[in-house]
């Protein structure tokens, strides 16, 4: 990567004499923004182009060669990747489209050329790329006009997406760029390879990710997990909406959608998401130059008219940013610098008070800055205009004033982000702020988005270094343990619970049938082999043995079928609630069997009733909870906690995390459910068991981990009250095979 994206030379594959091709272009670019290595037209024809002799090949091309610019149509290029791969180069942009993009035909020319990467050890970024930066060394495939150097640096799956974010940025002062890729098809050199590159680079101090897809997810939340503690990450994810083609699998599929999976790993690695395009560029370039809003308890708005800290207060409360609650010497400070007119909530409104002398804003900015309970500021209104907009003699105050709210945050280490109206008009206020990081935005809720995005790191950190230490204090537990046992049995990774109980493997028949589809006694069986506590239950071949089993299990029980094809079983007719008798357990053995096979009929499918399950009848729980994980093809395992119950997709009440997770991130996940003042305890009421359900979810994710061809499991529901957490009814999949079920 080294040597790609810091490229001691270039060769300029198909350079042309032909000022409209991009071999004329390419080398033209390269001169003019003073590319400082080896610049190497390659053409079989020869002869010079802008002053450079042509060499005919890659092979002949001399000096230093670290990169390759293909210029030359699609069929061209797997060779021309074997003849870089000969000449010694380290990687090629290939420009060129005509690959899978464009169907069987250019998806077959696109594994050629995969296969050329992994015969020369060439890497390629593309192909259908448009091109990449490297600002401070000169070197610029894109060819935007105008494009500064700066701190900034941006992966962009879409060369439009990449060309709008540059062109935007060419307009807005102090904005600028150290790397840009266009990853392209991304057949060869993913997002997390990139990433990982720019982690390290001193130029970059933001990265910028616009993504439709990620093909190696799991090694993109690995890196970003690494990369995001020291360097913000923004992503733009395309591709938002909810595809739902797991509703009929399980309720687990229905409400972790796709982008719901998304979301949440990208905020688990610490990564900021922002939704709208042209939000991008403000959050990275706040992030930038901006610390995180680590300390305190909420931000403040410092307003110079009501309506618009109204707007701010109304963004930063949708974005789930506190407002800041300043303390009585807070406002009494501001009532002395202010006057009565002021209001000295959240928002503090000038109320007219920097019409005549715009300093005010710097010391009212010092009186917030120095209250605890403020974490970061949002500036609203103004400022950077008064002198355009009252008199000309202002622009020496406003201009001061700007210098000292620059350094006061900075000191203060708290984020300052600036909404002004006047926000384009460059004055020298606008400069002074811009060129000290302070990002000064024309609309509100940019403004806040930008603001709140320096909220989620500022979290996000504080969390991490939580668990950290956490996990510092498990270990010193562990290392006073005599016995060489855990302490914690919620303990580092996925809960750290022992190992499987020994036994047969329990998806031993499903595996040799060819079943995707658990039976319930298969799925409980592998639940219990890790310690997941589950209703009391007996499988019965027959009525007799049923009524054997209610003797066993005493007061009423459930009778549900089991059975390999209705996965759904109360939606077909499976399942009989509170038999208390012999006559009524028989009476329901018939009808559950009798409702499955009718729901089969009506379909074509076989019912493959195996027999029924007998289960105790539990009181009504505190709370039901869905538990449930599920292979994700792009992050790996995801594990889903939410209201349960028959209502689950209503309800829709859900919080995903991507495996591996510790005890602490389980509680998160509970802290972020809108039922979580019911596990809390509700008006007097018990709290619920919660380290038996911490518990209980752990246990669940052991389980997926160590099954690799287990595709789905799900808890629903799970049965939860201050004195027991019982997981009441279990279904899974197998991956690879194709399924019917009722729902």
């Amino acid at each position: 990567m080294e040597r790609i994206l810091r490229p001691g030379g270039i060769a300029v594959v198909g350079a042309s004499q032909d000022p409209t091709k991009r071999g004329y272009q390419v080398v033209r670019a390269l001169q003019n923004r003073g590319y400082r290595g080896n610049i190497q037209p390659v053409n079989p024809s020869g002869g010079v182009l802008l002053g450079l002799p042509v060499a005919p090949s890659v092979e002949e091309a001399a000096g230093t060669l670290d990169l390759a610019v293909i210029c030359t149509p699609a069929p061209t290029v797997p060779e021309l990747i074997r003849a870089c791969g000969r000449r010694g180069l380290a990687g090629a942009v290939v420009l060129a489209a005509g690959f899978r993009e464009l169907g069987e035909r250019g998806a077959g020319l696109e594994a050629d050329l995969v296969d050329a990467v992994r015969e020369s050890g060439v890497r390629v970024i593309g192909p259908n790329t448009s091109g990449i930066l490297n600002l401070p060394l000169g070197l610029d495939l894109i060819g935007v006009p105008g494009t500064r150097p700066g701190r900034l640096a941006l992966l962009a799956q879409s060369g439009n997406a990449a060309l709008a974010l540059l062109n935007d940025a060419v307009d807005r002062p102090g904005e600028g760029f150290s790397f840009v890729v266009g990853l392209g098809n991304e057949s060869d050199l993913r997002f997390h390879e990139y990433l990982a590159f720019l982690g390290r680079a001193p130029e970059v101090g933001a990265v910028m990710v616009h993504a439709e897809s990620f093909r190696a997810g799991e090694a993109f939340l690995r890196v970003a997990r690494e990369v995001a503690p020291h360097l913000p990450v923004v992503v733009l994810k395309g591709g938002r909406t909810r595809a739902g083609d797991r509703a009929a699998r399980s309720h687990t599929g229905a409400v972790a959608s796709d982008h719901l999976v998304v979301r949440s790993a990208l905020r688990q690695a610490g990564v900021v998401e922002v939704t709208r395009s042209d939000d991008l560029l403000p959050v990275a370039r706040t992030l930038a130059g901006q610390p995180p809003a680590r300390r305190g308890r909420g931000l403040a708005i410092l307003a110079d008219g009501g309506g618009q800290g109204t707007m701010a207060a109304d963004a930063l409360e949708e974005a789930g940013v506190p407002l800041a609650e300043p303390g009585e010497a807070t406002q009494a400070r501001l009532r002395q610098l202010l006057g009565p007119n002021a209001a000295l909530g959240n928002p503090v409104d000038f109320a007219g008070a920097a019409d005549r002398d715009p300093s005010v804003f710097s010391r009212a900015l010092e009186v917030l800055l120095a209250d605890p309970e403020v974490a970061g500021v949002v500036l609203v209104g103004l400022f950077g205009g008064y002198a355009i907009r009252f008199a000309a003699e202002l622009e020496e105050a406003e201009w001061v004033a700007a210098g000292e709210m620059a350094g006061m945050a900075r000191d203060a280490q708290k984020p300052l982000v600036v909404h002004s109206i006047y926000a384009e008009a460059g004055s020298r206020a606008i400069r002074e702020l811009v060129e000290a990081g302070v990002p000064v935005l024309r609309s509100v809720e940019t403004a806040c988005r930008a603001a709140a995005a320096a909220w989620e790191r500022g979290r996000h950190l504080e969390a991490l270094a939580g668990r950290t230490r956490a996990a510092g204090t498990r270990a010193a537990d562990h290392e006073r343990d005599v016995d060489g046992r855990a302490v914690d049995v919620a303990g580092p990774r996925n809960g750290g619970l022992p190992g499987p109980a020994a036994g047969p493997d329990p998806l031993e028949g499903a595996r040799g049938e060819g079943r995707s589809a658990l039976l319930e006694t298969e799925s409980r069986a592998l639940l219990d082999r890790w310690g997941v506590t589950l209703v009391d239950a007996r499988f019965c071949s027959t009525g007799k043995e049923a009524v054997t089993a209610l003797a066993d299990l005493g007061g009423e029980v459930v009778v549900k079928a089991v059975s390999g094809t209705v996965l759904h079983k109360s939606e077909a007719g499976g399942v009989v609630v509170g038999c208390s008798t012999p006559e009524a357990v028989e009476a329901a053995v018939r009808a559950v069997r009798g409702g499955v096979e009718r729901w089969a009929r009506e379909r074509g499918v076989d019912p493959d009733v195996r027999g029924v399950l007998v289960a105790r009848r539990l009181p009504p729980p505190t709370v039901e909870l869905l538990v449930g994980v599920r292979r994700d093809a792009s992050f790996g395992t995801v594990l889903t906690v939410g209201a349960g119950g028959t209502a689950v997709e209503v309800l829709n009440d859900v919080s995903v995390r991507v495996l591996p997770v510790d005890s602490g991130e389980i509680r998160e996940m509970l802290d972020e459910l809108r039922i979580a003042p019911l596990l809390n305890g509700h008006r007097g009421r018990p709290p619920v068991d919660l380290d038996g359900l911490v518990r209980l979810i752990s246990a669940l994710a052991s389980a997926a981990g160590a099954v690799p061809d287990l595709e789905e499991l799900e808890l629903n529901p799970v049965f939860v009250s201050p004195e027991a957490v019982v997981a009441v009814d279990a279904r899974g999949y197998l991956t690879d095979v194709a399924v019917t079920s009722a729902g």
